[in-house]
């Protein structure tokens, strides 16, 4: 690990350089690290990787101004890592843009796993989309891959959620300061994967969420992970973008086949004309590492006994093998909107409901 000094050294040339800055690793392997970098900052040489704002910003500044993001870290619970450590994403460090720094929660060793694969896509999903990456999410998971996506609502959560009910870590990647969450509705879950498996960001505490963010952490999910699969996306999008990523660093991108109908799968579809890999099941994707799991025809005739919460278990009487809507769960059980929606939530993360599109929920 870095001491002080060193960390603070890192801090300010990461300021200095800002995000997604493709010059980085041609610049450390020419100046060495930042300390190496701050003696030289001005060499006339730097130019060459920098701009001259970025330069203006190396020379104005000093790496102890970056002090308080350290204590902003320490009283936050936050951890720093830099590119020179051994437990820095392996992965992510072979990118042309990787961050000199990440600042995470939860256990560093999962970026290094020997299968990271990333499921992405629509944050407005149909029934199909929902249910094809519940299902390619789960056999990944139980094959032992960590599943990597951005914490956003839709196919990243349900991503998440199932490698969460199948006890793996999973990873996520974020594009704000791990003070904030973005959706809200989304904390529960950012708290469990930060205690099952690990949270990345590239933004220091106290960093908002802002639109240029999230672009730059696509290249995040798709730089950690050695393959992609978009289970339903549009045509142009935000996932769109991190299978562009992905391709850039020659990662493998699978994609899930849909409907010629629907606007959903317009982006799936034509990466599958443009030379994805299809998937139909998780083993159309352990089989590319060499994973492949025998498929299993027998059904369980009994679900394990779960324990919930009095919430939870009111919630659940309510939700039958039909959809149920979420107006309907509020009226059914009398509870607040925060309450129902806590305790769907930890309905989902048990592996008890599912939810569908226009938030509809069901039995599993």
């Amino acid at each position: 690990m870095n001491d002080e000094k060193t960390l603070f050294e890192w801090l300010w040339l990461a300021n200095a350089i800002g995000d997604g800055n493709k010059n980085i690793r041609d610049i450390l392997s020419v100046f060495g690290g930042a300390h190496e970098i701050y003696e030289n900052r001005f060499n006339i040489e730097l130019l060459a990787f920098l701009s001259k704002r970025q330069m203006e910003i190396i020379q104005s500044t000093e790496p102890s101004q970056f002090a308080p993001i350290l204590t902003d870290c320490k009283n936050s619970g936050v951890d720093i890592i830099t590119i020179e450590n051994d437990e820095y994403p392996s992965l992510l460090r072979d990118i042309s843009s990787c961050p000199p720094v990440l600042y995470y929660k939860g256990d560093a060793t999962a970026a290094n796993a020997p299968l990271t694969f990333a499921i992405v896509g629509t944050r407005r999903p149909s029934a199909y989309g929902m249910e094809a990456t519940q299902l390619i999410s789960k056999g990944l998971a139980e094959a032992g891959a960590v599943l990597v996506s951005g914490l956003a609502t839709g196919l990243d959560s349900e991503s998440h959620k199932a490698a969460i009910a199948a006890e793996m870590p999973t990873i996520a990647c974020i594009a704000f300061g791990h003070d904030n969450c973005y959706p809200s509705a989304n904390r529960q879950l950012k708290h469990i994967i930060e205690v099952q498996g690990l949270v990345i960001s590239e933004y220091p505490p106290k960093t908002s969420p802002q639109k240029a963010f999230f672009l730059q952490r696509n290249r995040l999910i798709a730089g950690v992970s050695r393959g992609l699969c978009v289970a339903e996306a549009r045509r142009a999008s935000g996932t769109m973008n991190t299978v562009r990523n992905a391709l850039e660093f020659g990662r493998d991108v699978f994609a899930v086949p849909g409907s010629i109908f629907s606007p959903l799968c317009e982006g799936t579809n034509a990466l599958l004309c443009d030379g994805a890999f299809p998937a139909v099941s998780a083993n159309d994707i352990l089989r590319r590492y060499g994973l492949e799991k025998e498929v299993k025809t027998e059904k369980q005739t009994q679900k394990p006994h779960i324990i919930v919460s009095s919430d939870a278990q009111i919630v659940l009487d309510v939700i039958g093998c039909t959809p149920t809507t979420f107006d309907t769960v509020c009226t059914k059980t009398m509870l607040p909107v925060p309450k129902a929606m806590a305790a769907l939530t930890e309905l989902e993360l048990a592996g008890v409901i599912s939810q569908l599109a226009g938030r509809q929920f069901v039995l599993k």
